[in-house]
């Protein structure tokens, strides 16, 4: 089995300035999540790297996730 690298480059999921443009749908939904510290802190790491929020860059890997998926379930 293969081993993860130690540092991995930042995931950059959209320029700051094209998400700013898009429309996007309104976010009235509310998800408790309870995280390890350490997986905050990761995330929070990779959310500044990428100059988001922590919410707004879980957002976007869980909508890319999601609707990954479901394309591939819809054909």
């Amino acid at each position: 089995m293969s081993e993860l690298p130690a540092v991995c480059a930042p995931l950059r999921l959209t320029s700051v300035a094209t998400t700013g443009k898009r429309a996007r749908a309104k976010c009235d939904r509310d998800v408790k999540l309870h995280l390890p510290e350490a997986l905050y802190d990761d995330l929070a790491q990779l959310a500044r790297a990428d100059s988001r929020t922590v919410g707004e860059y879980m957002r976007i890997v869980l909508e890319r996730h999601a609707y990954g998926a479901l394309g591939v379930y819809r054909g």
